[in-house]
């Protein structure tokens, strides 16, 4: 006779914990840092955990910001699946180890926990519940520093799995400082919580987690990512197509990756990268030295799962020169408008300097703001200011009008591109000092301005669909820092002016993607 079915301890969990977060409600959560982990996610993350790693006489599960216990009570149902199976003999305990900051969830949590208890009892499996109620970088300090300095005090924990909150720490709190004791330098919840779990973790324990996919790149998150490879095998790591996939319920708009790992010594051989939707993700093997450079000093995370993801990076890296070659700078733009805003206006008049936000970038070129006599006429009246006061105040933020090529640092929503370049044109619109907002980046030489066809040709490189997808290969904000397009490979300046004096319309994606072919031997894509 079959064995019964495991009972839907996720379910329930959900149910519980949909409760306690409408309690809650969505404002405070997102405050917090808080999202609630969806069922799907929560058993895709359970199932990547091999089976045979719940064959042993004791299992110990750690579930930091356990929110109502959906990951954890995913992993039950998954070993009482596996035990009525017949496939883990061995299996006599299991410790869940669970900690929530937030008492308002505690409630839903413990219900979740002795309903785990009752299902694994009923199993035959002896269960400790560790149910924690504070704060989990303060318990892993009086943990982890006894750890440190005994010698003598060993972890058990053979299971994590995570959804940690997303907010970042100040500089001067006392997480940061315990952290710092620990030897953890980093600016975010999200990436403390992944560090202490894998220190926790016993060698060869397993580790998965849904976290935003910025620690993959930049300045910010260069030492947690070292650790993180130094100390771990990677072994799956899953894309979202949408930002809105993973939380959608909670309206959450980060790019979000799913990822699994072993604590043991480094594996260099592959790692399996997956996208697109759970039920049936589109997955790729791809050598470890195409998910980090192994001669790669900040260690960046490339998630390349496309087909042609090899013939994309293999191209951006022949490229001959950095920025420095060119001599080129990029900066971002110096105007924070709150900080000046008395001296903003929504009308240009003589006197002012243009102002250049995000939304005067388009294909290829930059929109002047609108002078005061056309403001009447224009429907394109912008609902930020378009000048500011030259003044004392402000001078030592402007810069000469000049031929810079002007990037977008965030991109909206869903935008179908996270590269958008414009090349500003001195003219009798942009003369004097302008204003650049901190929304966007600009490339010059020493605050001047870069040669025509040499600007023209930048922005279609920028602009073109072969840059744009190795971008996102290793970029995981919104954002498009400076320290990203510093460490871009770029042509050389003559195939930049070369590029730029090609008569093509910079609007029109399938020229420009053609010129990249035909003159730098880009890879060519369908049209889009």
């Amino acid at each position: 006779m079959n064995p019964p079915p495991p009972p839907e301890v996720l379910a329930f969990a959900d149910s519980l914990g949909w409760e306690a977060c409408e309690e809650k409600g969505r404002c405070e959560r997102r405050e917090s840092g808080q999202f609630f982990t969806p069922p799907q996610i929560a058993r895709f993350l359970a199932h990547w955990f091999h089976e045979t790693s719940f064959n042993r006489p004791k299992v110990h599960l750690l579930d930091p910001g356990a929110g109502a216990g959906a990951l954890t009570a995913a992993v039950v149902d998954r070993i009482i699946t596996l035990h009525h199976s017949g496939a883990l003999p061995r299996l006599r305990e299991v410790i869940l180890e669970v900690w929530e900051l937030d008492a308002d969830f505690l409630p839903a949590l413990r219900d979740t926990l002795l309903k785990c208890k009752n299902s694994l009892e009923n199993a035959g499996i002896e269960v400790r519940l560790q149910i924690f109620g504070g704060n989990f970088i303060e318990g892993a300090f009086n943990y982890l520093e006894e750890g440190l300095f005994s010698q003598a005090h060993e972890t058990s924990v053979t299971h994590a799995i995570l959804n940690p909150p997303y907010r970042k720490i100040s500089t001067g709190s006392r997480e940061r400082t315990l952290l710092g004791a620990l030897g953890m330098e980093t600016s975010n919840l999200y990436a403390a919580f992944v560090w202490i779990a894998i220190r926790r973790l016993i060698i060869g324990g397993e580790l998965t987690a849904i976290t935003p996919r910025s620690f993959c790149n930049g300045p910010y998150f260069r030492e947690f990512r070292r650790d993180l490879l130094l100390s771990s095998i990677f072994h799956t790591a899953h894309l979202f197509n949408s930002r809105t996939e993973a939380f959608g319920r909670d309206a959450v708009l980060q790019e979000n990756l799913l990822f699994h790992l072993t604590k043991d010594s480094p594996d260099r051989t592959e790692v399996i990268l997956s996208s697109g939707s759970l039920d049936r993700p589109d997955e790729v093997a791809v050598p470890f030295d195409r998910f980090v450079r192994v001669d790669d000093p900040d260690q960046v995370i490339h998630l390349a799962a496309e087909a042609d993801a090899q013939a994309i990076g293999d191209f951006i890296r022949s490229l001959p020169c950095e920025l420095d070659d060119l001599g080129i700078t990029v900066s971002t733009g110096p105007v924070v408008d709150f900080r000046l805003r008395n001296s903003l206006s929504r009308h240009l008049r003589t006197g002012d300097a243009p102002l250049l936000y995000p939304h005067s970038v388009k294909a290829g070129k930059v929109i002047p703001p609108l002078s005061d006599s056309s403001l009447h006429n224009d429907r394109r009246n912008s609902k930020k200011p378009v000048a500011i006061a030259i003044n004392d105040e402000t001078l030592p933020w402007l810069v000469p009008a000049s031929r810079f090529v002007l990037i977008k640092r965030f991109s909206s929503k869903e935008e179908r591109r996270r590269l958008v370049a414009g090349v500003m044109d001195p003219d009798e619109e942009f003369s004097g000092l302008i204003g650049i907002e901190n929304h966007l980046n600009f490339f010059h030489r020493n605050r001047q301005g870069l040669p025509q066809y040499l600007a023209r040709g930048l922005a279609r490189f920028l602009n073109s669909t072969v840059a744009d997808r190795y971008f996102r290969q290793f970029n995981g904000h919104t954002q498009v820092n400076v320290s990203d397009l510093r460490a871009f490979r770029y042509p050389s300046a003559a195939m930049l002016e070369k590029l730029g004096k090609t008569k093509i319309d910079d609007g029109d994606q399938r020229t420009i993607d053609l010129a990249m072919s035909r003159q730098l031997g880009a890879p060519s894509f369908p049209n889009p």
